[in-house]
């Protein structure tokens, strides 16, 4: 029989290929070891978060399929640590697949320096010391408060970050690190981010800093069930650039795939072995030719990344790379002068002192689609060129408080798309963790200070280095004469026009002519504002808001958040031309803010896309003087009448007939018969709705709002909403009955007898 080889021995044998007469570095060793022979982790309803690499010795060793790193491992003075983005890693939920029990077992080794350490376990970790003890490992539980004297009794210690509340055990933990220990850590970022809103002092971050890794506080890998892929070492892939350069032409497909697939491992390199692949990729795309994805010829990548062609090989790299490298490793991507734009030959770079606001106002408390909790960009009519070094000074009371210097306009990405008309991610962050930051980004970008959350300071100074001039309209503060002779012909290919209600991030070429920036910000002041008013609020009490026009978007034509996005194009004309935005209005805009307006208490089933129409039919008849019928096509009278038909001659099958414009009818009924105060009443209603008044089930936010409408119409609404057949318990009636009866509704003929 043949004897079977260790996997860690087989990961070591790797290291012999002579395709790479380079002794790898020790961390491509250590990513070989850990991630002996690969392979795949289906984490199933978990949904695990994000970890940023901030080390030259810190490298990553899971990531899902849109290349978000899921879990990393470090090097922090003599010892190591590695760190899992969900808890259901080191709690025993994930023993069971092969893969992740042989992930855990190696992380052991390694982090442990041995192939049997002696494994320290806190108490809720007692399934994962099971399968440990049947594995011949020897596991000691020690609690949190006996760190500090028991630690010294074994190699390797592992912990769930998030349960780690005192100071002491945090310091025990480094301490035990820095003299040569171990960890393995393992917390759920996302679910803690509300409690610090300094997420550095996150104790699942306090112990993993020193190992060049960042536990981020908002992001997650996306809806569960998620499939992880091991990263692949990258000990080949230079070699594999190299060859690439010399032998393109003439390799036969089996021998290109083998070179293209060495090539994809080089975006998990580090330090000198980063540089130097970066410089065999640069050679090479400069022997092929810039791979420019645009428009007219879009990459379209592989639908199993094993099977990817060259070209979306480097591009995916080169987009990993300037993601997570530090900044002094990003370089400048070839397709950058193509998009975002080029910045014209010899221009300057500036140093610049800006004034920031320091107090965060954020927007109304669970509005998911309006992004209502994230930090507020501060513009600061600087671009960052691609590939190059940015210095951000800040006041030394504001490091390690949440700031954030961010590169690019945009952050979605397309990764999941079918194709790219673009590179997939144009965004950079980079949190302000020392007074002088360093930032970049491949492609470039406008740059912006990011505020966190509940930040409470008075207007600080900062300094900006190596950017270039970016136009940017101040509302009520840019002079129009410095406008106009100045300011719209600065060099950068993005430009920024601001008021205390809206930014528009857009490329400069659709301001270069614009000599009204005034009159096109007021008209988006009145949007917003007539926004506002129907959901009842006050925006001088709450962030401006922003748009972004982009090539390509992560989703549909337009999509909302912070910032709502669109295509540049015909939106981004119509978006700065004030004469065309007041007498035509855009649908598209409107219905995004009107997400950004929704509340998920009052949502009825399967209205996402449908009561945001509610603030596009408000801001057509309130400030663009249209009513429906000459608004959407598909609120004209013809299309409403049809759809209404159609619903109640098909059964009324509420669970598979009510859709987006069929769920608007009986919100248009409503509207016309009582108009719009009703509607604004309910919904200060809920904006002041104590939580403990909060519906928790769909059942109670149907029945809740039924209710809470007809008081707010003075009339009983049940009959209406029962004939449209949405699913509402006895209660309504009997909370309803004392209202008077709304005569001759408009569905009564279809109710049921």
């Amino acid at each position: 029989m043949r004897k079977k080889i260790p996997a860690l021995l087989l990961a070591s044998t790797l290291l012999c290929s002579p395709l790479f007469a380079q002794q790898p570095s020790p961390s491509v060793k250590a990513r070989q070891l850990i991630n002996a022979g690969g392979g795949e982790i289906t984490l199933k309803k978990s949904v695990p978060g994000i970890i940023k690499i901030t080390g030259d010795h810190s490298f990553n060793l899971l990531s899902d399929a849109n290349a978000r790193t899921l879990a990393a491992a470090g090097f922090a003075q003599k010892g190591r640590v590695i760190a899992f983005s969900h808890g259901s890693f080191l709690t025993g939920d994930l023993l069971q697949q092969k893969y992740s029990a042989d992930l855990i077992l190696n992380s052991f080794r390694w982090a442990g320096h041995s192939q049997k350490p002696k494994i320290g376990l806190t108490p809720k970790l007692s399934k994962l010391g099971d399968f440990l003890k049947k594995q011949g490992f020897k596991v000691t539980i020690i609690p949190a408060d006996q760190f500090s004297r028991k630690l010294k009794r074994v190699d390797v210690l592992a912990v769930i970050g998030h349960n780690l509340k005192d100071p002491k055990s945090i310091q025990a933990i480094n301490s035990f690190v820095a003299q040569g220990g171990g960890l393995l850590t393992a917390t759920t970022p996302w679910a803690f981010a509300n409690q610090y809103p300094d997420y550095s002092t996150f104790p699942g971050n306090q112990i993993i800093q020193a190992a060049g890794l960042t536990y981020l506080p908002n992001g997650t890998a996306g809806k569960a069930p998620i499939n992880i892929k091991a990263a692949t070492p990258g000990s080949h892939a230079i070699a594999a650039a190299q060859e690439l350069s010399k032998t393109l032409k003439t390799l036969s497909p089996s021998q290109s795939s083998q070179l293209i697939a060495q090539l994809d491992e080089g975006k998990y390199l580090t330090g000198t072995s980063l540089t130097q692949f970066m410089q065999a990729l640069d050679q090479l795309e400069m022997k092929m030719g810039a791979i420019i994805p645009s428009k007219e010829k879009p990459i379209k990548p592989a639908s199993n990344s094993d099977s990817a062609g060259l070209e979306e090989t480097i591009i995916r790299a080169r987009d990993h790379i300037n993601q997570n490298a530090p900044a002094r490793f990003i370089t400048k991507i070839p397709a950058a002068d193509d998009y975002p734009g080029a910045i014209p030959k010899n221009t300057q770079r500036i140093s610049q002192t800006l004034t920031i606001d320091g107090k965060y106002k954020g927007w109304l408390s669970g509005r998911g689609a309006g992004a209502w909790a994230a930090k507020e960009m501060r513009p600061t009519g600087i671009y960052a060129p691609p590939g190059e070094l940015i210095k951000v000074t800040f006041p030394e009371q504001l490091i390690h408080q949440g700031f954030e210097v961010v590169i690019g306009s945009y952050g979605g990405s397309l990764l999941n798309k079918d194709k790219w008309t673009r590179y997939p991610r144009l965004r950079n962050e980079f949190d302000i963790d020392k007074t002088i930051t360093a930032a970049a980004n491949g492609l470039g970008g406008m740059v912006s200070i990011r505020v966190p959350r509940d930040a409470d300071y008075p207007p600080f100074k900062i300094t900006i280095e190596g950017g270039v001039r970016a136009p940017l309209y101040v509302h009520g503060k840019t002079k129009l004469s410095d406008w106009k002779q100045t300011i719209r012909k600065y060099p950068a290919p993005w430009a920024e026009l601001v008021s205390d209600r809206m930014i528009i991030a857009l490329p400069s070429s659709y301001i270069r002519k614009l000599n009204d920036p005034d009159k096109v910000m007021e008209v988006w002041n009145d949007i917003i504002d007539t926004a506002a008013e129907l959901v009842a609020v006050d925006r001088d009490d709450y962030r401006a808001e922003r748009i972004v026009f982009d090539r390509q978007l992560s989703a549909g034509s337009m999509h909302s958040s912070y910032p709502v996005a669109a295509h540049i194009g015909k939106n981004a004309l119509q978006a700065v031309d004030a004469r065309d935005l007041r007498k035509n209005g855009n649908w598209g805009f409107f219905h995004e803010y009107g997400h950004n307006h929704q509340h998920d208490l009052w949502a009825l089933p399967g209205t996402g896309e449908t009561t945001c129409n509610l603030w596009s039919l408000y801001i057509y008849e309130n400030l663009i003087g249209k009513k429906s019928t000459n608004t959407h096509v598909a609120v004209k009278a013809d299309k409403r009448k049809k759809r209404k038909e159609d619903y109640f001659k098909n059964g009324r099958n509420f669970s598979r007939d009510w859709s987006m414009w069929t769920a608007l009818e009986p919100y248009q009924m409503i509207q016309e018969e009582f108009g719009w105060e009703p509607f604004k009443k309910l919904f200060n209603e809920y904006n002041q709705l104590p939580k403990s008044e909060w519906p928790k089930t769909q059942q109670e936010k149907n029945d809740q709002f039924v209710i809470r409408l007809s008081k707010a119409c003075g009339k009983n609404l049940t009959p209406f909403w029962q004939t449209w057949n949405l699913p509402l318990s006895d209660k309504v009636a009997a909370q309803t009955t004392g209202l008077p009866k709304w005569e001759n509704h408009p569905v009564e003929k279809y109710a049921k007898p």
